[in-house]
């Protein structure tokens, strides 16, 4: 055998050895994430957070205090969420009493968020999160995600993924209705 034919194999060895280095130090950044913020579930208070709206007006959760709130986490190039934004502003139209919907727009700039808006024709509130602190506090790792928050400002539902009809949203604000 040449001296080539021993060093393949050992470099093979070395990248998977590699891989699987990174793989544990990626697992292992995601758990000190989760451990620092912990993980949210039914039952909990939601995160408190203040936000802007497309027009410039500060809103915090604590705001809805008393109505079930629908906050849905999305962006612009996320295609789930895009696929999702019609079928939530049609539920939204239907005026649910004592049901807010607030969509958080994660980590894009005003101007990103309300052209999608205004190319959309969407007509519920659009909160700005440019730096991701909203999200943060939701221990969010994927877009989009949904959580119904009941009056007393608990976490009722966790709905990760898309929305899958106006249907399936209808009856997530209903369940959140006071």
């Amino acid at each position: 055998m040449s001296r080539g034919a021993r060093i393949r194999p050992r470099t093979a060895l070395n990248a998977a050895i590699l891989i699987l280095l990174a793989a544990a130090l990626l697992y292992t950044l995601l758990q000190i994430r989760t451990d620092k913020q912990g993980i949210l579930r039914v039952g909990d208070a939601a995160p408190e957070f203040t936000a802007m709206t497309l027009e410039g007006e500060a809103v915090a959760l604590s705001d809805y205090r008393g109505q079930g709130v629908m906050l849905n986490f999305w962006a612009s190039w996320c295609g789930p969420c895009v696929s999702e934004m019609p079928r939530m502003n049609e539920a939204y139209e239907d005026d649910l009493p004592g049901v807010a919907v607030l969509a958080v727009n994660v980590g894009e700039s005003r101007g990103t968020a309300a052209g999608f808006v205004s190319d959309h024709k969407l007509t519920f509130p659009i909160l700005l999160d440019p730096s991701g602190e909203a999200a943060d506090s939701y221990g969010l790792i994927g877009l989009p995600r949904t959580f119904l928050i009941d009056k007393q400002g608990r976490i009722a539902q966790i709905v990760p993924g898309e929305l899958a009809s106006v249907d399936q949203i209808r009856e997530l604000m209903e369940s959140v209705r006071p």
